[in-house]
């Protein structure tokens, strides 16, 4: 069985945080899944908030993209990461399509989910996150008593 999501410590303080600074994309539904040579990759579908994205000259859902989903207003989040982006895709006449990867925990969760109807609302890091997450997996390894820094990192507390 795989792993469940992750739970916010606080869903709606988190989301609050993490939406102004992000790209919040709605109504995203599961279109297709297929296996590739870097596992499950699903094909979604949504809409960007706010419309009107230039996809040609736009930024956003670039490869490697840190994407947060969630099916009950981020109370628990399905992290993702953008596998696919293709112009034709997004630029489908029926709406724009990607396709996403998650890590294997977190496949049941999202297979689930879709089953029963649940539609996700998606949120797009500006950070990209392909870059650094050799430097956040090894970061995880680390037990948080011996991470020097560990209350500003992990808590969130101010650098005195």
């Amino acid at each position: 069985a795989g792993a469940p999501a992750v739970p916010a410590p606080d869903a709606s303080a988190a989301a609050a945080e993490f939406i102004p600074a992000a790209n919040v994309y709605d109504g995203v539904e599961l279109l297709s899944l297929k296996c590739g040579a870097r596992g499950v990759v699903y094909r979604v579908t949504f809409s960007a908030r706010g419309g009107g994205v230039d996809w040609a000259c736009s930024k956003r859902l670039l490869f490697g993209s840190l994407l947060a989903l969630s099916s009950d207003g981020f109370a628990t989040i399905l992290w993702a990461t953008v596998a696919h982006r293709s112009l034709d895709l997004l630029r489908a006449a029926d709406g724009p399509r990607l396709d996403v990867a998650l890590s294997e925990a977190q496949h049941r969760s999202f297979q689930l989910a879709q089953s029963r109807g649940a539609r996700f609302q998606m949120l797009e890091s500006p950070v990209f996150f392909d870059a650094t997450r050799h430097t956040l997996t090894a970061l995880q390894r680390i037990s948080a008593e011996r991470l020097p820094f560990s209350q500003t990192l992990l808590a969130c507390a101010p650098v005195p």
